[in-house]
């Protein structure tokens, strides 16, 4: 669940984005997983689905595999884009926290190291 004021806009890293509306000071909580927004499925549960929402949610999911669980942001979380040197620090994969790397201005685009918040990721690569 988002704990900050976002917007999503059109990124220059890649389609949408995610973009601040308010000031955050360096390690202030920007995300947290929260069950009543946020969605859990496993890999059965995706195999049910028509293949447009599989791919759906391979894509805006990430992957934690300690318990086999995608995980899907239920709110603009699902729209951070990657970067090698993200906006924000993550803090445990999937079930964990995201905190401002730096002081970030409104209309900052929020990113992550995918490689740091998605096991599938950080395993098979992420082909960006």
């Amino acid at each position: 669940m988002m704990l900050v004021d976002t917007e999503l806009k059109p990124s220059p890293i890649h389609g949408i984005g995610v973009f601040l509306k308010e000031p955050v000071r360096a390690g202030q909580l920007v995300w947290r997983y929260d069950s009543r927004v946020d969605r859990v499925y496993t890999d059965d549960e995706i195999a049910t689905l028509p293949a447009h929402m599989q791919r759906f949610l391979r894509t805006y999911s990430t992957f934690h595999e300690p318990t086999g669980l995608w995980v899907l942001c239920g709110d603009n979380g699902r729209h951070f884009n990657h970067a090698d040197d993200p906006s924000t620090v993550s803090e445990g994969i999937s079930f964990g926290v995201d905190r401002a790397a730096r002081d970030l201005a409104p209309g900052e685009e929020l990113t992550s190291d995918y490689k740091t918040i998605c096991d599938h990721v950080r395993r098979n690569g992420a082909g960006f």
